[in-house]
């Protein structure tokens, strides 16, 4: 290590274990958030998509809507679709980038699995909780933002705090709206989410952060 003046100063062994230790952290939270920020980015566009369609059709399809009071499920699994897929893409590549070895490759499993385990939470805990049938159907989307959300929060608390953030903006976009807004929620959501998607976009500008 040198110092300002030039000179060379030896670190003492709690410094070298501090030193080495922040690297090996710093290492494994890249390989775990590869490409995190551009994922972020694309979920935010997507939810902000998914949460409009279901108002136009909603407000513009009225028929429709009444016919197939359901359509919010098929019309998000269609629209999300595009995410999981763009999700996978993204974060293959940024792992390749920054290592293309089986540490990189094990993390990637690891990472997948997990929002493989939140993603089946979030489709069986409504089902536990009784609402897969008529009357609780409407109360479905409430437990699913829930789950996903939290698995967004825990995620970044492991690994990054920004992921967390989004967790937890993606979660108030959703409630929130639902409980003031009414008929309008998709609408206002979709906003919300396009607003979120503006915070985090002015954040790598600022930061330079991907």
């Amino acid at each position: 290590m040198s110092t300002e003046t030039g000179e060379s100063t030896a670190l003492n062994p709690d410094e070298s274990w501090e030193t080495v230790l922040s690297t090996m952290q710093g290492a494994r939270s890249a390989m775990y958030t590869a490409g995190s920020t551009a994922i972020l980015l694309l979920w935010a566009g997507v939810i902000t998509i998914a949460y409009l369609a279901q108002y136009a059709v909603s407000t513009f399809a009225t028929d429709f809507a009444d016919s197939y009071p359901w359509f919010p499920g098929p019309l998000w699994a269609i629209i999300t679709s595009f995410g999981v897929i763009g999700s996978m893409t993204i974060g293959h590549r940024a792992g390749r980038a920054l290592s293309p070895g089986l540490a990189m490759q094990h993390a990637g499993i690891r990472v997948f699995a997990y929002w493989m385990t939140v993603t089946a939470a979030a489709g069986l805990l409504p089902g536990a909780a009784g609402l897969w049938n008529e009357s609780g159907a409407e109360k479905i989307p409430f437990v699913l933002m829930g789950v996903i959300a939290l698995g967004y929060v825990l995620f970044g608390i492991l690994n990054r705090t920004v992921i967390a953030a989004f967790g937890v903006g993606m979660a108030a976009a959703f409630y929130v709206p639902h409980y003031l807004f009414d008929d309008i929620a998709p609408a206002v959501s979709g906003f919300a989410m396009l607003g979120l998607l503006g915070t985090i976009a002015m954040w790598v500008r600022r930061t330079g952060e991907w």
